[in-house]
C-alpha cells in the first residue's frame, strides 16, 4: 500500500452537504426508533429486572451506590437514578433505554464517518457519509437488538456500547482535528468515556485493543513513540475490570456493594465451567449469531443450547468452518485494502474485525453459564451494520453505477428500515405482556426448565393460577430439585385451599433448601389449619431458628402457646415481637391479655394502653382495659 499522509490538519466532516446528511441521519434514526419501539414504553418488568432494578433499589437510597465498585457500577447507578425520579414506573426506564439506543445509532454514523476520513481511507470511498447513514439505520432498526433495548436490565449492554462507541469517535475526532483549541478536550473525553465503559459492562475490555488496531492501521506510519504514549492511558484501562472483579475487597475496604451477587456468579462461572467446552460451544453459538444478523427470525429470549465437548461433533465442526471463514474474509478484505487501496475492502473488513473483537469477551474462553443471549450482539452489531452497508454500496457501484448516490441511499434506507422496523415492532409486542415473551420462549425451548418457571411466575403475578400450576409442574418434571418451583406451587395450592398439595411441595422446598424460613412458616400455618398445633409450633420454631428476627413467626407461635396455656413462652415471643416491631398494637394487646391471665394487672394495663396509643380505634383493647379498670377478670 502506498504511504498516506497525515490527516492531523483535517477538520473532520466538512461541507454543507455532509452536515445536511448528518442531520438527515439523526432524523431518520430517531424516526425509525420511535416507530419501532413505540409500543414498549409501558412494557412491564421482566426476568432479571426484578433483581437488577426492583430488588437493588427497593429501600435503598443513592448512598447505597457508593463507593463505585464492580464492573457494572455505571449501569446500576443509572437504574438508581431512574428509581429516584420515577420509582418503579417502567416508563422512565424504557425511555432512557430508547434514548441510549438512539444515541448509540447516531454514534455508529459518526464512527463510520470519522473512520472514512482517516488517512488510509480519506477520499477513497465514494459516498462514505451515505454508508455511515445506512449503517446507522441498519443498527437502529435491526430486531436482534430488541433484547438489549426493551429488556430493561440489558441496559448493561446498550449503555456500555454507547460509551464504547463514543470513546472511539472522540479519539478519532482528536486525531483528525489538527490544531484546533478543542483537540485535547476530545482526547480527555475519550479517556473518560473509556473508563466509564469499563465500569458499565465487561464487554468494554476490548476497547483499548480496537483503538490500538485503528491507530496503527488507519493512520500514517512512523512516530511510534508518540503513538504508543497517547495510547498508554487507554491501555491502563485494562486494569479496571480485573481489579473490580478480583480486587473487590480492597476497593471496598471489606464492605459490600450493589452487584456483589452478580460478581459472585461471574467468578463461580470462571471456575466451574470448562473453558474448552465453552469455546467449542461458542462456535455453534456464533453460527446462530451470524444467522440472526442475516435472517432475524426465530428469536428467543432464552435459548435451550447444549454444551458441546468435542470438535468432532458435526454441529461444532461445521460452525467452526463458518466462523473461521467469515473472520478470514474480514482479515483478507482489510489486508487487500493495503495491497490495492480498496476503500470498500477496508470498511467491510473493519466491520467484520469489529464484530469478532467485540464479541470475543462473551464468545471465547471466558465461560458464562448462559451460553447465548441476543443482547450480546448489540456492540458487535455495529460492525455487522458497517459490513452490510459497505457491501450494499459496493454492489451499487458494480450493478447500477449511474444511479445517483443520494437516490440510492434513500431507496436503500427505505428498503431496509421498513421491513426491519416492522420486525422490531412485532418482536417488541411480545414484551408488552408479562407472559407473552415467555410463552414464545416456551414454544421454542420446551425442554428448558427456566423458561417454564418464568412463564409460571408471570402467570402467577397475573392471577392466572391454573396456567401457573401447569408450568410449575412442568418445571419440576424437568428439574425435580427446583426449590423455588416447589415453593411457588405450594403457595398456589395454599391459596386454593389444597392444604395437602401445598404441604407436600413445601416439604420438598425445605428438603432441597433446609434454611427456607418462609416455607417453614407457611407449613406451620397449614398445620394449624389442620388442627395439628404441635407440628405448627415445631415448624414456627424451625423458622425462628433459621431467622430469629421473623416477626410474624414470633407472633403466631406466641398465639399458639397462649391458646395452649403456656403463658411463659407466649410472653417471651410477644416480647420478641415488640423488641423487633415496637409499634405492633396486636402484640401489645395480646401481651396485655397474657399479663391479665397471669394476674399481673399493672403490666396488663400498661400493654393495653400502649395498644390504644398506637391504634386509638382498637375496640378489643379498649374493652379489655375497661374490664381491667372495673376489676372484671
Amino acid at each position: 500500500m502506498r504511504n498516506v499522509s497525515s490527516a492531523n490538519n483535517s477538520r473532520g466532516p466538512s461541507g454543507q452537504k455532509e452536515r445536511d446528511l448528518f442531520h438527515v441521519a439523526v432524523l431518520v434514526v430517531v424516526a425509525v426508533i420511535a416507530a419501532a419501539y413505540s409500543n414498549t414504553l409501558f412494557a412491564p418488568f421482566q426476568f432479571d429486572d426484578h433483581l437488577y432494578v426492583i430488588d437493588y433499589n427497593a429501600g435503598k437510597g443513592l448512598g447505597a451506590f457508593w463507593p463505585p465498585s464492580g464492573t457494572r457500577y455505571v449501569t446500576y447507578l443509572s437504574f438508581a437514578l431512574n428509581y429516584r425520579f420515577g420509582g418503579f414506573s417502567t416508563f422512565g426506564y424504557h425511555l432512557v433505554n430508547i434514548i441510549i439506543h438512539a444515541l448509540s445509532s447516531i454514534g455508529v454514523y459518526l464512527l463510520v464517518a470519522w473512520i472514512a476520513r482517516a488517512p488510509l481511507l480519506k477520499g477513497r470511498v465514494a459516498g462514505a457519509p451515505s454508508i455511515a447513514l445506512l449503517s446507522a439505520v441498519l443498527f437502529a432498526a435491526h430486531p436482534v437488538h430488541t433484547e438489549a433495548i426493551t429488556y430493561i436490565s440489558q441496559r448493561f449492554a446498550s449503555l456500555a456500547t454507547l460509551l464504547y462507541v463514543y470513546s472511539i469517535v472522540f479519539y478519532l475526532k482528536w486525531r483528525l482535528s489538527g490544531a484546533s483549541r478543542q483537540r485535547w478536550f476530545f482526547y480527555l473525553f475519550s479517556i473518560a468515556l473509556a473508563v466509564l465503559a469499563q465500569k458499565t459492562k465487561e464487554i468494554a475490555f476490548t476497547l483499548p485493543f480496537l483503538l490500538v488496531f485503528l491507530e496503527f492501521t488507519l493512520f500514517e506510519r512512523g512516530g511510534y513513540g508518540g503513538r504508543i504514549a497517547r495510547l498508554v492511558p487507554f491501555a491502563l484501562c485494562l486494569l479496571i475490570i480485573p481489579l473490580s472483579l478480583y480486587g473487590h475487597d480492597l476497593i471496598l475496604w471489606g464492605g459490600e456493594s450493589v452487584g456483589d451477587e452478580v460478581r459472585g456468579l461471574q467468578l463461580k462461572d470462571l471456575h466451574s465451567i470448562s473453558r474448552h467446552d465453552y469455546l467449542l460451544t461458542q462456535f455453534r453459538v456464533m453460527a446462530t449469531y451470524l444467522r440472526l444478523i442475516v435472517l432475524p427470525i426465530g428469536q428467543n429470549l432464552d435459548y435451550d443450547y447444549p454444551m458441546y465437548r468435542s470438535i468432532a461433533e458435526p454441529a461444532v465442526f461445521l460452525s467452526l468452518v463458518l466462523v473461521a471463514s467469515v473472520f478470514s474474509l474480514g482479515v483478507w478484505l482489510f489486508a487487500r485494502s493495503y495491497q490495492k487501496g480498496g476503500g470498500y475492502c477496508a470498511l467491510a473488513g473493519l466491520g467484520v474485525i469489529w464484530f469478532f473483537v467485540t464479541i470475543s469477551i462473551e464468545s471465547s474462553i471466558i465461560p458464562i453459564k448462559d451460553l447465548i443471549f441476543e443482547h450480546r450482539l448489540y456492540l458487535p452489531g455495529a460492525g455487522a451494520a458497517l459490513f452490510t452497508a459497505t457491501l450494499i454500496f459496493f454492489l451499487k457501484d458494480r450493478i447500477v453505477p449511474g444511479l445517483k448516490t443520494a437516490a440510492f441511499t434513500a431507496i436503500a434506507v427505505v428498503m431496509f428500515a421498513v421491513p426491519l422496523g416492522v420486525a422490531t415492532y412485532m418482536r417488541n409486542s411480545l414484551w408488552t405482556d408479562e407472559a407473552a415473551i415467555f410463552e414464545d420462549a416456551a414454544q421454542k425451548s420446551p425442554g428448558k426448565e427456566r423458561v417454564h418457571y418464568n412463564l409460571a411466575w408471570a402467570y402467577q403475578r397475573k392471577g392466572e393460577n391454573d396456567k401457573a400450576i401447569v408450568h410449575y409442574k412442568e418445571t419440576i418434571r424437568l428439574k425435580p430439585d427446583k426449590d423455588k418451583a416447589h415453593y411457588n406451587l405450594a403457595v398456589l395450592y395454599q391459596t386454593t385451599g389444597d392444604n395437602a398439595g401445598a404441604l407436600n411441595h413445601f416439604k420438598e422446598a425445605v428438603r432441597i433448601s433446609p434454611n427456607n424460613a418462609v416455607a417453614r412458616y407457611n407449613m406451620a400455618a397449614i398445620y394449624h389449619d389442620m388442627s395439628d398445633d404441635i407440628k405448627a409450633i415445631e415448624s414456627y420454631s424451625e423458622a425462628l431458628r433459621i431467622n430469629p428476627g421473623y416477626v410474624d413467626a414470633h407472633y403466631n407461635i406466641a398465639w399458639l402457646y397462649k391458646e395452649a396455656g403456656d403463658l411463659k413462652r407466649a410472653e417471651a415471643h410477644l416480647s420478641a415481637v415488640l423488641a423487633l416491631a415496637p409499634e405492633s398494637a396486636d402484640a401489645h394487646y395480646n401481651l396485655g391479655l397474657i399479663y391479665s391471665k397471669a394476674g399481673r394487672f399493672d403490666l396488663a394495663g400498661k400493654e393495653l394502653k400502649a395498644a390504644l396509643e398506637i391504634n386509638p380505634g382498637y375496640n378489643d383493647a379498649a374493652l379489655e382495659l375497661a374490664r381491667l379498670t372495673r376489676g372484671v377478670r
